[in-house]
């Protein structure tokens, strides 16, 4: 009981001294999984693309691949090959629904978006 008392008067003098009340010293949370050198270096890279801009980045992306292995435009499936670029060389023949043995980037375009590629 006399610890009850106790902790209640030590309570109400503190209240009324402000105690608890004082400048708050706001520190930025840190993260404990990333040391703080990486976390000021990440600072300095450029901010993620979203949305429209994000969609035009990943299709000038894809076309530099594909205009670098095909500069005439049009695309064999030996070209895609020996160009790195399994993919369209694994799903030629989807691509050339024209059947004319090339396939060219408005075809690779449209066959991704049949896919589910969310390009412009």
């Amino acid at each position: 009981m006399r610890l009850v008392r106790w902790l209640g008067a030590a309570m109400l003098f503190a209240s009324s001294q402000g105690w608890g009340q004082g400048v708050v010293a706001e520190v930025p949370m840190l993260d404990p999984w990333v040391p703080p050198a990486v976390a000021k270096a990440a600072e300095s890279l450029p901010k993620a693309k979203r949305g429209a801009e994000l969609k035009a980045e990943v299709e000038r992306k894809l076309r530099a691949d594909f205009d670098a292995a095909a500069p005439q435009g049009t695309l064999t499936r030996d070209q895609a090959r020996a160009a790195g670029l399994g993919f369209i060389a694994n799903h030629f023949e989807a691509m050339d629904r024209r059947g004319s043995g090339v396939v060219r980037f408005e075809d690779y375009r449209a066959f991704l978006k049949s896919r589910g590629g969310f390009l412009e």
